[in-house]
């Protein structure tokens, strides 16, 4: 199959999904031809240009207006990556299909258009156990300030008050936080180099990919409870929960004081993306789901 792949290069040294939906594509034996996403809206000339099979939006805020797919010629699929954030109703408009990360947009335009939910994932051929001496009490990794959280400060603010509480440092790093954002073998060295990986979501936030990349390396993740977390993940066994400040701060102190728990937590983690949360089998369902759309 030959496809139009319009994306970006979004945590691309650290393997985010699109790098790795894309790579993942073509060692099937696939042509990917990659466009940056600012040529979108060249997209029926470069249709023109390569004749693809299909044409795959990897870009999560593009829109395309219902006339560029009907004279696309072939199926246009959009993927939303960061779905619900900025997500706007008339997207779907532009797309022969949707491939959206959240299983809440999925329920809620299944009946619209073919959509698929594709949750994020990790990606072995970069996450990796690197065997390291587990030096960082607690890391966090993302943007300090969220700009769709309902209070964009709450990451800041839960650290702040977790290290008053715990009298310990939480290594937070991304763009805002004193430890600046971290790339390729720096980010998987602070991952293994961690006992707990802090992912911290609003209550309607996407699944992070923090989770996958941290279960992939074997290191314990801790996130809010929510029913999406639940479906892939068994709480308490392969990947830690909380509902308030209250019990993130005592399920901290707890799991900290008992490494061994932490350690077969993180095992577990591993284990059960080996089995389900690897990228290729993302682009299994991904490909399945084409196939029987446009048969």
């Amino acid at each position: 199959m030959r496809i139009l792949y319009f994306s970006d290069s979004y945590a691309h040294n650290v393997m985010g999904t699109k790098r790795s939906i894309q790579e993942e594509i073509a060692r099937r034996g696939n042509t990917v031809i990659y466009q940056d996403k600012t040529k979108i809206p060249d997209i029926l000339n470069l249709i023109k240009a390569h004749k693809p099979d299909q044409a795959w939006i990897a870009h999560s805020f593009a829109l395309l207006s219902p006339d560029i797919r009907r004279k696309a010629g072939v199926p246009v699929i959009g993927f939303g990556f960061s779905d619900p954030n900025g997500f706007k109703e008339d997207r779907l408009l532009g797309y022969s299909a949707y491939i959206t990360n959240h299983y809440a947009t999925y329920l809620k335009y299944k009946n619209e258009i073919p959509v698929f939910y594709n949750p994020t994932a990790c990606d072995f051929r970069f996450h990796k156990t690197l065997y390291l001496e587990r030096d960082i009490d607690i890391s966090f990794i993302g943007v300090e300030r969220h700009p769709y959280f309902k209070d964009e400060y709450m990451r800041m603010k839960t650290v702040n008050f977790l290290e008053r509480d715990l009298g310990i440092r939480i290594m937070a790093y991304g763009q805002g936080w004193l430890g600046g954002k971290i790339e390729g073998m720096k980010f998987l060295e602070v991952i293994n180099r961690s006992k707990i990986g802090l992912d911290l979501q609003d209550e309607e936030s996407p699944l992070a990919h923090r989770m996958f990349e941290y279960s992939a390396c074997g290191t314990p993740v801790i996130t809010r409870e929510r029913a999406e977390v639940k479906s892939l993940f068994i709480p308490d066994e392969e990947i830690l929960t909380y509902e308030s400040y209250d019990d993130l701060k005592e399920k901290l102190i707890f799991y900290l004081e008992n490494p061994k728990k932490l350690e077969t937590v993180g095992r577990k983690a591993k284990d059960r993306c080996l089995r389900e949360h690897d990228i290729k089998y993302r682009v299994d369902g991904i490909l399945d789901f084409l196939d029987e759309v446009f048969q």
